[in-house]
């Protein structure tokens, strides 16, 4: 077993080179190589989110790239880009969402992302509900599910939800908490779990409240802040601290643009270890990984393209940056980064 934590930046990225990244080659069909991502999100009020997931989701390479989202924010995210197809299957407002659709295109998704714009309309949040319910019960909980912004509201607020989630196989759940929505997720899966018999069960101990969460969830935590923390549900001592510069300036929408890169680096992942792209990937060169360990990996990843992205950004335009001046970097940093 490969100890990740033991690993300096540099040694990470040639990993992740080395382990996570299928190769382009003429033989690949499309969505062979760069998978097929499916962004869940946007409502009415929140177009901008899901978007800027998706098109990270693009740039990094991904070569199919989907927004399912309520009906009224579709042909807004529509217009932002031609290269997304979206998807007008969500309902608000009492409706019923088309889950009939969702289902049928989620049998063809490599990694799903829960949570960009998505809002708190209880008819949208009970969809999400039923999505993810429908990923373990039909899929075996195999395809990966990335989970943040409202639908982290979600599993903070629905013990449900947090015991579903909890059922897929091992770093097939990425949470991706800021710090307020840290907070709010140690209170529901670890304080207000514990009994009076075992008050010792909540800690002021960052890393541990962390490694608590990626326990009791069966499931990778990235802690967003100063430095990004990616805890494993493997161990307390597989932490990841990703220390990469980002930006003295934080822009709404930043957190999505890292949804969407994890996303991919996931997709590229499950090439390599679920589907063999490149035979099996044990018999190579380099240490014998796990699933959680490309989970890790493709996090890592993720928050080094994002934070380098914000570096550029911030360097470029200073107090004017916006969300477009680092999602639009996607592409060329990952380039810098990994190619």
């Amino acid at each position: 077993m490969c100890m990740l934590s033991k690993l300096s930046n540099r040694e990470l990225v040639k990993l992740i080179k080395q382990k996570c990244i299928p190769p382009l080659l003429p033989k690949f069909h499309k969505g062979q190589s760069g998978g097929r991502v499916c962004i869940i999100g946007g409502c009415e009020d929140y177009t901008g989110a899901p978007y800027f997931s998706a098109n990270a989701t693009a740039l990094v390479g991904c070569d199919l790239t989907h927004v399912v989202c309520e009906q009224n924010a579709a042909t807004v995210i529509k217009s932002y880009s031609p290269n997304l197809m979206v998807h007008p299957y969500l309902k608000a407002d009492g409706q019923g969402s088309e889950m009939g659709k969702i289902k049928s295109l989620l049998s063809r998704i490599h990694v799903v992302v829960i949570g960009p714009g998505l809002g708190r309309d209880a008819s949208m949040l009970d969809a999400v509900k039923r999505i993810i319910g429908h990923l373990l019960t039909e899929h075996g909980g195999e395809i990966p599910i990335v989970i943040d912004a409202d639908a982290l509201y979600l599993v903070s607020q629905d013990k449900e939800v947090r015991e579903t989630l909890a059922k897929f196989p091992q770093g097939r759940i990425i949470l991706t908490p800021n710090v307020v929505e840290f907070k709010r997720l140690y209170d529901a899966v670890v304080t207000n779990e514990s009994t009076a018999e075992a008050p010792e069960a909540a800690n002021n101990d960052e890393n541990l409240q962390g490694y608590e969460i990626a326990q009791r969830m069966n499931c990778v935590v990235i802690q967003k802040g100063l430095q990004d923390k990616i805890f494993s549900p493997a161990g307390k001592n597989e932490l990841l601290v990703n220390e990469q510069t980002g930006s003295n300036k934080r822009v709404g929408g930043q957190g999505d643009t890292l949804t969407g890169t994890i996303a991919c680096m996931l997709s590229f992942s499950r090439a390599m270890f679920d589907f063999k792209l490149c035979g099996d990937p044990s018999a190579g060169e380099g240490p014998h990984l796990r699933w959680v360990d490309y989970a890790m990996l493709s996090c890592y990843a993720g928050c080094s393209i994002t934070r380098e992205c914000a570096h550029q950004a911030f360097k470029a335009t200073g107090r004017a940056m916006q969300t477009t001046d680092l999602n639009d970097r996607v592409g060329q940093v990952y380039h810098k980064l990994f190619e």
